[in-house]
């Protein structure tokens, strides 16, 4: 995969696992993992690429930062599913099998440095 800018282009790492169900915790620790790879190159002065997973969950909420447990609408003592705090915004989302997922990775200093822009981009990219 190869995004444009005004500039360049640069390479995203593409990681297609969308017939696949990953743990929540384990694609989570994944990033996580992608993203500490990526800080030390940036520490480095290397450049790298950006990362993209595809991929879809087993069954899980997932509650943002901010988000408010009584909005799950069910005892967290008495959850089917796994549930885990996100860090991001916004309240709770299910995830589950036929569900697909996009968890991108990018440095936005090699873009544009600005998140609505890339919330514009990314909304963008969706709908072509």
């Amino acid at each position: 995969m190869i995004l444009s800018t005004p500039h360049k282009k640069r390479l995203c790492e593409c990681f297609d696992l969308y017939n696949e169900l990953v743990p929540y915790g384990e694609a989570w620790s994944w990033q996580k993992s992608i993203v500490k790879e990526k800080k030390a190159l940036i520490q480095r002065n290397h450049s790298y690429s950006d990362t993209l997973i595809i991929l879809q969950h087993h069954p899980v909420y997932t509650l943002g930062n901010g988000s408010s447990e009584e909005y799950l609408n069910f005892e967290i003592i008495d959850a089917t599913y796994d549930i885990y705090r996100a860090e991001r915004g916004g309240e709770v989302t299910y995830h589950g099998p036929g569900q697909l997922v996009m968890y991108p990775i990018i440095n936005l200093r090699n873009h544009k440095m600005d998140l609505h822009w890339y919330l514009r981009e990314l909304e963008e990219g969706i709908r072509n």
